[in-house]
């Protein structure tokens, strides 16, 4: 994670007199990746909705943090939210004497309190993606000892099952550079050159485009031979190559919101809250030119799958049959091997995907958006959220728009 760093304060506009007053918080939050700008700005926002945390007019721009308890001392802070991605670091911040949250999942079995996504589903989520474009053989290449790494490469491995094992790669957290990233990278590729046409899943945005770069030089076309996902969707990496980047979205703004607020609880009860975890959920990919390919030899199965996308999912499963011209529990067999789902099952992930784009970016009513995504009432919209989002059509809506 990048060491530079900026900070801003939460300012009362008075001093604390009695438990209701505003508390003086300080962030400290890499500013190299869009995720943790993103996370000040939720942190903003609890502090805007609430009163309880106001700001004050100042930026304090590369300060270092090697002694938090100074920091704490000289500004009157009374608790800290931070990107905070090593033992040493945490150590320093353990001895701040004002609570403090995480926002980096960085360390496996971090002592301060945590707020970050739920890394396991991540990688659940860009397994289910890759499987979708009829990926057979995939990879995954990580940052070995980071946590959100291992349980992004968990929830990867887990989804794809005994049959369709990951294969890993990466150099270990704090142990590289650049260049020996990429030549170790294109070393690895190289192995699977027999195992085409794969589906690749990177921990980071950036390295999902290292991996785009390696791919070229060893002559593989992006998405035709290898379909390539990465996450953050960080708007910036995600259009930086001329094949824009599909990426598991996460939501950022949302956990620093959530930071915002565990910190206020802790501060508010005089507690520390040491070992305490709140994961969000993860629930989208931001699908792009990437991984705009389908795998799929069988040419029953590649017309049925055409067909529920172009329609948005409208078709019954009788229309499907019928159009490929084969019975229906052969045709069931063969998408089920091919893709991993039934159809009816990626009927409703059509569905889904085009119900999370309209409350994403309309403010169309939840009847609106149930027609139009095909799911013909709020009702389906509801249970259909709840049962593969585990949350609201609204609460959804709510975190997608900070």
């Amino acid at each position: 994670m990048p060491k530079t760093t900026f900070l801003l304060s939460f300012s009362p506009m008075k001093k604390r007199k009695n438990p209701d007053a505003p508390f003086r918080v300080q962030l400290v939050v890499g500013e190299g990746l869009e995720y943790f700008r993103n996370t000040l700005l939720g942190a903003r926002h609890y502090g805007f909705d609430t009163g309880r945390l106001e700001f004050a007019d100042r930026w304090l721009a590369h300060e270092r943090t090697d002694n938090p308890a100074a920091l704490v001392r000289r500004d009157r802070i009374d608790g800290i939210v931070a990107a905070i991605n090593t033992r040493d670091e945490e150590a320093r911040f353990l001895e701040a004497g004002v609570p403090v949250v995480n926002l980096s999942n960085g360390m496996i079995s971090p002592v301060l309190p945590l707020v970050t996504q739920d890394d396991v589903a991540a990688g659940h989520l860009a397994a289910e993606h890759l499987r979708a474009c009829g990926c057979q053989a995939f990879g995954f290449w990580g940052q070995p000892g980071a946590a959100y790494s291992e349980e992004r490469l968990q929830g990867f491995r887990r989804a794809l099952g005994d049959n369709s094992p990951a294969v890993g790669g990466g150099i270990p957290f704090g142990r590289r550079t650049p260049a020996t990233v990429f030549a170790a990278m294109k070393r690895w590729l190289a192995t699977l050159q027999h195992r085409r046409p794969l589906g690749l899943f990177a921990v980071l945005d950036t390295l999902a485009l290292q991996l785009i770069r390696a791919a070229r030089e060893l002559g593989w076309r992006v998405p035709e031979d290898v379909a390539v996902l990465g996450a953050g969707d960080d708007d910036f990496w995600v259009d930086f190559e001329s094949v824009p980047l599909s990426s598991v979205r996460l939501p950022s703004r949302a956990i620093g919101y959530e930071a915002a607020r565990l910190l206020d609880r802790l501060m508010t009860r005089g507690e520390r809250g040491h070992g305490e975890v709140v994961r969000l959920p993860v629930s989208e990919v931001a699908a792009r030119r990437s991984t705009d390919v389908l795998f799929v030899d069988d040419p029953a199965v590649s017309k049925a799958v055409r067909l529920i996308r172009e329609s948005g999912g409208r078709l019954r499963v009788a229309e499907l049959v019928r159009a490929a011209g084969v019975s229906r529990s052969g045709l069931q067999a063969r998408f089920r091997k091919a893709l991993g789902r039934s159809m009816l099952e990626e009927i409703h992930r059509v569905k889904l995907a085009r119900a999370r784009e309209l409350l994403a970016t309309t403010d169309q009513k939840l009847s609106a958006v149930a027609a139009q995504s095909g799911l013909g009432s709020q009702h389906r919209l509801s249970v259909l959220f709840r049962t593969k989002l585990g949350q609201t059509p609204s609460a959804f809506r709510r975190e997608r728009k900070g």
